[in-house]
């Protein structure tokens, strides 16, 4: 009985660990555990409940399989193997073990639904033509989970458990990793999603806790509501065990600052409210929680605003919710609902659906489908306003770690194509490049460097340009509008494809030449103590000669000087840099009264590199940097050698002799 009892003590530990959530340290007394054939029968089902619990699919599935072979095997055992099964898209055999569970279990109606999806999607789903493109953020994540986007302030905020350098480094017993906060990130190239991102940084404001804090929502700059968990015993359902409560805050932005937090009406010790989704104009409230009255586990439910104060909670229903969970709903300008779920037809775990609010009925939820729904589970879908493009969250495989962020963009919707390999298609984006938002109407030229003719297309409501192609040939690539910085690609003919639908390598984008606003002009420097043009800054003032040639307008030419020397030297070297690009500007043909020139000396320094303070080389090159300003448009009409894009009929194919003969210049 002594050596009995000694044996059953690692399980025991175990357990307690697991009755306090701290699955990370049962796991590691676990697997010490099944090494021992005194205690195994006991440690293989709690190592798979364990994995399961921290949602680690394979892991979870290569215990259950071992429970399962047990004798006296417990009949949810084979459910949640047909579960891990399901969710690792080994659909087969996961519709044969739901069976049998079915078998054992005549009247839980969960395992036939489930064998039957499986068969569903073996048959159907994975023969469909995919929607979307998807692309991981690889800028972004890190090997831990990071999940939950948001857009807010020309960027957006995640969660994430990273841990060093991020505030946290006290672990978390249910993952074994640190805890959450919410991180903000921007793209390098404003509006490009599709791109590199700057290091992501802490949320300033209220948005950082010692505990668990995020995801966020927000509604305009001003109001954000966010979930924060809580550890505490008070619950009824728990009695003297601690246990994480998710509470909703909200904070409002006044002056720049966010305010005070505010807690939720319906925060409880007793169970969670979390996951908050505004809609767009703030009135209305999305969340998730496991409050009396659902249908079952994890509910979304609604609130409406009522002046300063919300609504009593209404929960969307059984067309919504099932009785196993919905969570992570998020609301697109268009005020369609999207949520995700592990109890309606999907591929395995949590699957992304949307549905339509018609007067407070809601539509039967659609599954977005593959590539934004995997086996995996898929979550926490954020639309860019006004777009069919965004990000989500992922922990399918191909990641860096456990949750991941991806980006998405909407395929243009073709008719199948035939068998034969040709004709390919090809599509991207133009995107205004200060909002993100896209540009309808914008006019796309695509040279055809093979035959040097030139496809004319016009971008439609998402920005999305499209067109077939009879052969393989690199192109080049240019998205015009009037009043707007053209940009433009070269797209090799290495990376088109016969086999696929061929998206462009990247985002178009187009800065609005807006009056007053101020655009560097790039590569434009100068060497120490110099005025004279270095043959490496007259690509970029080619660029503003193209810019000039293209739109009708007046513009002031700034040079800018480092620190090194007195104030009135920096103020007339200045001027001389910049009457100097200007002299460059006026010799390519360019009136001379659509161009002035204004030295700034070193008022407006770039950097750190004030008086005083030791800078590398590098760094005081950067100051010495020339600008322009619009000042005016032209209004005489029509303006007498101005390019107008507006000008050419989309649909056409025209002579690369009929554009100017520098149209195609530097692109990349």
């Amino acid at each position: 009985m002594v050596m009995a009892n000694s044996m059953a003590q690692p399980t025991k530990r175990a357990q307690k660990k697991m009755n306090l959530y701290n699955y990370s340290g049962a796991i590691e007394v676990l697997h010490k555990a099944v090494e021992n054939p005194l205690y195994l029968d006991m440690a293989i089902p709690m190592l798979a409940e364990c994995y399961r619990m921290q949602r680690d699919v394979p892991n979870a599935k290569t215990w259950y399989e071992k429970a399962c072979q047990l004798k006296d095997a417990k009949p949810e055992w084979f459910y949640y193997y047909g579960k891990a099964l399901f969710a690792s898209a080994e659909y087969e055999k996961a519709g044969q073990v739901f069976i049998k569970y079915s078998l054992m279990k005549p009247g839980d109606k969960r395992a036939l639904a489930n064998a039957k999806q499986c068969e569903t999607i073996i048959k159907d789903w994975n023969s469909r033509r995919p929607s979307f493109e998807v692309k991981t953020l690889k800028n972004i994540n890190s090997p831990q989970s990071d999940f939950g986007p948001a857009f807010y302030a020309n960027g957006f905020t995640f969660t994430s458990d990273r841990g060093k350098d991020y505030m946290e480094e006290v672990s978390y017993g249910w993952t074994g990793r640190k805890y959450l906060k919410v991180l903000f990130a921007k793209p390098v190239n404003a509006g490009d999603f599709f791109g590199e991102f700057k290091p992501p940084a802490l949320m300033s404001g209220k948005f950082n806790q010692s505990f668990h804090d995020g995801p966020v929502s927000f509604s305009g700059d001003s109001l954000a509501m966010f979930t924060r968990a809580y550890r505490d015993n008070k619950s009824k359902k728990t009695g003297n065990i601690k246990t994480d409560f998710l509470k909703i805050y909200s904070t409002e932005r006044i002056i720049g600052d966010w305010q005070k937090l505010e807690p939720f009406f319906l925060n409880s010790y007793d169970y969670s409210v979390g996951h908050p989704a505004l809609a767009p104009d703030g009135n209305t409230l999305y969340f998730a929680s496991d409050m009396p009255g659902g249908e079952g586990g994890v509910d979304i439910w609604m609130c409406k605003r009522n002046g300063d104060e919300w609504s009593g909670p209404v929960n969307l229903g059984p067309v919504i919710n099932t009785s196993d969970n919905e969570m992570f709903p998020s609301v697109r300008s268009d005020g369609m609902l999207f949520f995700a779920s592990d109890g309606l037809p999907g591929y395995g775990g949590l699957d992304i659906f949307s549905s339509v609010n018609n007067n407070g009925i809601y539509s039967t939820p659609k599954n977005l489908m593959a590539p934004i729904n995997s086996s995996y589970d898929d979550f926490s879908i954020a639309w860019i306003s006004g777009t069919t493009f965004g990000l989500f969250s992922s922990d399918r495989p191909g990641g860096l770690g456990s949750d991941d962020i991806y980006a998405f963009r909407k395929l243009p919707e073709i008719v199948p194509l035939m068998q034969c390999k040709l004709p390919l298609t090809i599509s991207g984006l133009v995107l205004d490049k200060s909002t993100g938002k896209p540009i309808e109407g914008a006019i796309v030229f695509i040279l055809d460097e093979n035959t040097d003719s030139v496809s004319v297309l016009k971008t439609d409501v998402d920005g999305r340009y499209f067109m077939k192609l009879d052969h393989i040939a690199p192109l080049i690539v240019k998205a015009t509008r009037s009043k707007f910085i053209p940009d433009c690609l070269s797209w090799p003919k290495e990376k088109l494809s016969e086999e696929t639908d061929n998206v462009a390598p990247r985002i178009l984008l187009l800065s609005q030449l807006e009056i007053n606003k101020t655009f560097e002009l790039e590569n434009i420097y100068y060497d120490f103590d110099k005025s004279e043009i270095r043959p490496d800054a007259e690509p970029s003032l080619d660029n503003l000669l193209r810019i000039m040639k293209d739109n009708p307008i007046t513009i002031e030419l700034a040079s800018h000087t480092d620190c090194r020397g007195s104030f009135a030297y920096n103020d007339r070297l200045s001027l001389q840099r910049a009457e100097s690009a200007t002299t460059y500007i006026l010799s390519k043909g360019i009136d001379a009264s659509r161009i002035s020139s204004k030295g700034y000396g070193e008022y407006q320094l770039a950097n750190r590199c004030s008086d005083g303070i030791p800078c590398s080389e590098a760094e005081h090159q950067t100051n010495r940097r020339t600008e322009f300003k619009v000042i005016s448009y032209i209004h005489q009409q029509p303006t007498p050698g101005i390019f107008i894009p507006e000008s050419y009929n989309a649909g056409k194919v025209i002579s690369r002799e009929v554009l100017p003969a520098d149209f195609f210049m530097q692109c990349n």
